[in-house]
């Protein structure tokens, strides 16, 4: 048994109403994924620390709400198009050592 499960989760602040941790675990679950998904409540000034975070952790992903939408772009290593687009980002994902919204 592997106690060692890949992380994603939401970075959000308010965080404690985002229903979205169960929808992705669920998800995770039909599809056989032994992943999990964190809600965690980030306050704007600790933003880049919480990205940090997530990079040494290992974590595969994480989504941004409001009010991180538009600053975790100065936290990442590229932007997709459409991120580029729009100029704000809602998931990140990882591809290698890089965390691209």
């Amino acid at each position: 048994m592997n106690f060692l499960l890949p992380l994603t989760g939401s970075f959000a602040q308010p965080a404690a109403e985002n229903p979205t941790v169960a929808m992705i675990e669920a998800a995770y679950r039909h599809h056989g994924l032994d992943w999990r998904y964190i809600n965690v409540e980030v306050s704007p000034d600790d933003l880049a620390d919480a990205v940090r975070g997530a990079r040494a952790m290992g974590w595969r992903g994480f989504n941004c709400s409001i009010p991180h939408k538009v600053a975790v772009i100065d936290h990442l290593d590229g932007l997709g198009k459409s991120a580029e687009i729009i100029g704000a980002v809602n998931t990140i994902v990882r591809d290698g050592d890089r965390l691209i919204g």
